[in-house]
């Protein structure tokens, strides 16, 4: 049995009871029955998912199930992490700013261990939107044997994640499924959204659009190319020579996939194609991110380019690069206004922090980077957080900080980007849905890579010593026996 899941259950299940769901139910003489009503079903649904049984998982607790119609909108998000907070805030974005959100239907795909426990806080703190649940041990296999990660790659080890790769399989994830004895088959089109995201715009959009014959529409990104994350000599050592190094990339951060199609182009197989190239080759294919590489590879331009606001990017980064910094310059950005946001020149032109302006139409907003807004608190103290242009559809919120500026004569008002996220949840589903468990485990880590980094070093230096002092005892030794030996000649002769 996996204890963490009991760990977790019964954490999650502590907070809940201290919450307004269950005051609202004592006032209401009924807290008793809620509370043992809900610990019968955690447990139920924890023993299902702990014993074996089915590999794959599909659990719904009260919510309306898909119909399988084409008026829906499926919105798919994959995570294996344990912190609900991030995917809690996705989905209640995109469902508060859809024009239909009855439309809506959500799919989280996860690991079989935490389904059922996510299941029924979706449930709890998600009331009024349909969530349901996968999870395909098998597949999860699957997909974890084909990734490999390199010692000399740049990416964080954590991007080795099955769940970063599962985007790429939700067909198999989604396949033919009964709900209420009712055959579901696969939607024709599915919206993948990356965690970290705040949608901002209504998603109906991107359903309705017209692909134009591409199996997948994602939004381009100029300011990167493809050469920045893949080396194009050992592309071409493989025998690979339709590629432009010098293309722009495209975000994997927000996908529409048209099913068919993307069957059709085999573009699952042709990424683990890759995958395997990265396994084998003598070189690093790519050094860069972990499953950006291959997708980009694998579609090599065949996507259909949505519009940038649909990709309002680098929330979560803390700086921006010369060329990024020279593009925000372009835009109409003073001295005075980056000065008002409290943004700093670096030697080479880069700008800290990062300075976000699309977010004032943007329809996505993704906080990709290492400044995540639920670990903002982890952030070194007198560190300035990524600056975000207010949305335009922003209802008004007063901020902990704001900055007034003039871009090109027009007035803009700049908050930080965490706090545009953390308006979409309450301080207590945030403490919730958080995973207390995992809130030192980094810097714990890191404790312990730097206590075993500086034994090592120690231990290095006290061997040194250790070598200084005999290899001198040795002279020492030499010295004496060469000191004797002359004067026993000298007593011979």
């Amino acid at each position: 049995m996996d204890l963490r899941w009991f760990r977790l259950a019964w954490h999650r299940l502590s907070l809940i009871m201290d919450l307004r769901w269950f005051r609202l139910a004592w006032h209401r003489l009924w807290k008793p029955l809620l509370i043992s009503a809900l610990v019968l079903v955690v447990l139920t649904c924890g023993l299902l998912g702990l014993s074996g049984g089915s590999s794959r998982a599909g659990v719904r607790l009260k919510v309306r199930v898909s119909n399988g119609t084409s008026d829906e909108i499926h919105v798919c998000l994959c995570s294996d992490d344990t912190d609900l907070r991030p995917a809690a805030v996705a989905i209640k974005s995109a469902h508060m700013n859809a024009a239909s959100p009855e439309r809506l239907f959500f799919h989280f795909i996860t690991t079989p261990e935490l389904a059922p426990v996510f299941q029924e806080l979706f449930a709890i703190y998600l009331v009024g939107i349909s969530v349901e649940v996968h999870a395909d041990a098998e597949l999860q296999g699957k997909i974890a044997s084909s990734i490999s990660f390199r010692n000399t790659s740049r990416a964080r080890l954590i991007l080795a994640s099955p769940f970063n790769f599962a985007p790429f399989y939700l067909h198999e994830y989604l396949a033919i499924r009964k709900t209420k004895g009712k055959e579901v088959k696969v939607p024709d089109r599915l919206i993948y959204l990356d965690t970290d995201t705040l949608i901002m715009g209504d998603l109906a959009e991107l359903q309705e659009i017209d692909l134009e014959g591409q199996p997948c529409g994602a939004v381009k990104y100029c300011l990167q190319t493809m050469d920045n994350y893949i080396d194009f000599h050992v592309v071409e050592e493989l025998g690979y020579t339709n590629y432009d190094p010098k293309a722009c990339i495209a975000n994997r951060g927000l996908l529409v996939i048209d099913v068919q199609r993307w069957i059709r182009f085999d573009l699952t197989g042709k990424i683990e194609m890759w995958l395997g190239h990265y396994r084998d080759s003598k070189a690093d294919l790519w050094l860069g991110g972990m499953s950006q590489p291959p997708w980009l590879l694998a579609m090599n331009g065949n996507f259909l380019e949505l519009s940038d606001e649909w990709n309002c990017n680098s929330l979560g980064r803390d700086s921006m690069s010369s060329e990024e910094a020279q593009s925000l310059r372009q835009s109409g950005f003073d001295h005075a206004a980056l000065r008002s946001i409290g943004a700093k020149y670096g030697e080479y032109g880069g700008v800290t922090p990062y300075v976000v302006s699309c977010s004032a139409t943007g329809k996505m907003l993704h906080f990709n980077g290492a400044v995540k807004p639920w670990a903002v608190g982890k952030i070194p103290l007198g560190q300035k957080l990524p600056a975000c242009a207010l949305p335009e559809n922003m209802p008004p919120i007063k901020f902990e900080w704001e900055a007034n500026v003039r871009v090109l004569c027009k007035p803009m008002k700049f908050v930080n980007c965490a706090d545009l996220w953390a308006s979409y949840i309450s301080e207590d589903v945030a403490c919730a849905l958080r995973d207390f468990n995992q809130e030192w485990v980094e810097d714990e880590d890191l404790w312990q890579k730097n206590l075993e980094d500086a034994k090592r070093t120690q231990k290095a230096m006290d061997d040194a010593a250790k070598q200084e002092v005999e290899k001198r005892e040795m002279e020492d030794r030499k010295q004496r026996e060469s000191t004797q030996r002359r004067r026993t000649r000298q007593r011979d002769s």
